[in-house]
């Protein structure tokens, strides 16, 4: 099991104890980090320029990471999933995945847990006048 650490504050991103740093693909493939999880067996590339952990622990919850890397001008991306909702229950069925109201749950679940998690507190809001 793969520890993942997240700083709110700093942006920071450690996977038991390793920066994962946002980089290009090359750089990822390059890192500390990602050796060390192909040492352990614990990556596998699961398409083009994504990266699959399986195995990740954050607070006390399992999840599936994927890590994409930049590319083709997309910025990185950190896709966690909740190994005990109900999206990650419906990835081997197609129309079961694509249920709307389903994933619309596992967002709004994910993020309010989050937020208790990491001591998030409501975004703060501006208003701003748009001049015509």
């Amino acid at each position: 099991m793969i520890e993942f650490k997240f700083n709110p504050i700093t942006g920071e991103l450690n996977l038991d104890g390793l920066p994962l740093k946002i980089d290009t693909e090359e750089g990822f493939c390059k890192c500390d980090l990602y050796h060390e999880l192909v040492k352990r067996k614990a990556v596998n590339k699961n398409m083009s320029n994504h990266y699959l952990v399986d195995l990740v622990m954050f607070f006390d919850k399992e999840f599936q990471v994927t890590i994409r890397p930049v590319c083709y001008g997309f910025h990185f991306m950190l896709h966690l999933v909740d190994k005990n909702s109900q999206y990650y229950k419906s990835l081997n069925d197609w129309n079961a995945r694509t249920n709307v109201h389903m994933l619309n749950e596992s967002v709004k679940s994910l993020s309010d847990w989050l937020k208790e998690s990491l001591n998030l507190d409501t975004p703060d809001t501006t208003e701003t006048d748009i001049i015509r």
